[in-house]
């Protein structure tokens, strides 16, 4: 917190109402019992605290001020804006928090309920929204966030690690696709809930802080980017090992050989054959280990809170959720010290995932293919396939084993990453190579680092065939299934993400 205020009687209604939060009480009330668990120092403990007090105090400044003032439209959230000094994307983000909170509603005044462009379900249009605010007792209102274990159980988890990477009691583990609580040491401080991507996920806020130039593509099938271009990597040992075009593999390299990062968070072959799980990459043998696709659910992100990552700089690379996860959790900062050194977000394309028993082995079985003669494992024009040891390439309808992906995966409406800094994947390029959505200015920068380093070879994507136009159409087919299957969710009165 600020150590110099003007004291008032708002400010402090307003520091009030932020310590009787429920999560900042929990935290509170359960100090000595985090501080020994180990996960995070008391020095940490009170950077995370104080950081909740102040973003829990200005969400409220923002509640009372909506509730003492008449407009109702934008020009209130820009006026808030300037008398705090502060940015208007930051009033947008708090302004999402009310209204998902259950504080305030907000409505789209030019938005159809019939016949609406399937992007803009995930999207809304800030200026032209009308404010309602419910005005009774705050202590009513307030929302309590529950254990991540609900959206566990109700299917929707993105196997993304997020919440155990950030658990002040170590008290989570995700594995192959499924999360678990240790009741017996679960404060209910409930930031899991808070970090979760599929708890809520303010889809229009994430695209407002990743837009930060006015030269952004206005593409929403593929979420805001910079340039696109195809690359495939000239690092040699990388390109015998990886899937496509080794670009990310290649992006790894040089932030590790320039010290750009001291560490990424990727996936590697665990012990059972084909089934991933999460590594830190620290040197070249590293990424070679960890090159290729894997589609077995990894929770990259369970590691944030190993090896002292908080006093590192890193890099993630990861699929569309776990992007999502640290966007909103930059956005929505509450000091958590390993999310806070992540310094580069290198995204994935990712369509679905299976689980490994459930749904890998079973495609094994039906393709009659041993683990152990398994040298690659692919999906290219609707086909999924395994390339063995002696060269043969089995194949598989996609649609064929659709039922064997993870249900949770099917509320994911993000197929190109759009939360990282640059996505790389194999759709819309050649084969051998990488299609490439560049989409903040670190990322570019990174990209061009690439070339200039002569690192990757590349060719805008206008240049080759199938392009962007595959992309864009696989891209939109995922957020219409999406919404398909959230509709579906709704009617059965299932929980479904909040976007």
């Amino acid at each position: 917190m600020n150590k110099k205020v003007d004291i008032s009687w708002n400010y402090l209604e307003n520091v009030t109402e932020a310590l009787d939060s429920y999560k900042i009480r929990a935290f509170i009330d359960a100090k000595d019992e985090i501080i020994d668990c180990g996960v995070y120092n008391e020095y940490q403990f009170f950077e995370i605290l104080f950081k909740m007090i102040d973003e829990e105090k200005l969400k409220f400044e923002l509640y009372n001020y909506l509730k003492n003032n008449q407009d109702n439209g934008f020009s209130i959230i820009k006026q808030f804006s300037e008398e705090k000094k502060i940015k208007i994307k930051k009033v947008l983000s708090l302004l999402e928090l009310l209204e998902i909170e259950g504080l305030i509603f907000l409505e789209d005044i030019n938005k159809s309920n019939q016949n609406e462009d399937i992007n803009e379900i995930f999207t809304k249009n800030f200026e032209d929204i009308l404010i309602k605010v419910k005005k009774s007792s705050l202590k009513e209102l307030k929302t309590i966030y529950e254990p991540v274990k609900v959206i566990f159980n109700s299917n929707i988890c993105a196997g993304c690690g997020i919440c155990a990477g950030i658990c002040p009691m170590d008290c989570i583990n995700i594995q192959n696709g499924y999360g678990e609580i240790d009741e017996n040491k679960c404060i209910r401080c409930g930031l899991c809930y808070f970090v979760c991507p599929r708890s809520f996920l303010p889809a229009e806020i994430l695209n407002i802080y990743q837009n930060k130039t006015s030269n952004i593509k206005n593409n929403k099938n593929l979420g805001p980017y910079l340039e696109a271009y195809v690359a495939r990597t000239k690092v040699k040992e990388i390109k015998a090992a990886c899937q496509d075009g080794g670009v990310s593999s290649t992006c790894i390299l040089y932030l590790l050989n320039t010290n750009e990062i001291d560490a990424a968070l990727g996936a590697k072959i665990g012990q059972n054959p084909w089934c991933p799980e999460p590594t830190i990459i620290k040197n070249k043998d590293d990424i070679i280990n960890s090159a290729g696709t894997k589609y077995v659910n990894n929770p990259n992100l369970k590691l944030l809170n190993k090896f002292n990552l908080e006093d590192k700089k890193i890099a993630v690379i990861g699929v569309p959720c776990m992007m999502q996860a640290l966007l909103k959790s930059k956005i929505y900062n509450i000091n958590i010290p390993s999310i806070n050194s992540v310094k580069y977000r290198i995204g994935i394309f990712c369509m679905e995932s299976f689980s490994y028993e459930q749904g890998f082995l079973k495609i094994c079985e039906k393709l009659n293919v041993d683990l152990r003669d398994i040298k690659k494992t692919n999906i290219d024009k609707g086909k999924f396939l395994i390339h063995t040891n002696n060269d043969d390439i089995l194949s598989i309808p996609i649609k064929e084993i659709n039922h064997l992906a993870r249900e949770d995966c099917e509320v994911c409406f993000d197929l190109t990453s759009e939360s990282a800094d640059i996505s790389i994947g194999s759709i819309g390029a050649p084969l051998g190579w990488n299609s490439v959505l560049i989409r903040t200015q670190k990322g570019k920068e990174l990209f061009e680092a690439l070339i200039n380093n002569d690192l990757i070879e590349s060719k805008p994507i206008e240049e080759v065939k199938p392009g962007l136009e595959l992309l864009k159409k696989t891209a939109i087919g995922k957020k219409k299934n999406s919404y398909k299957h959230i509709i579906k969710k709704l009617e059965q009165n299932k929980k479904v993400p909040i976007y």
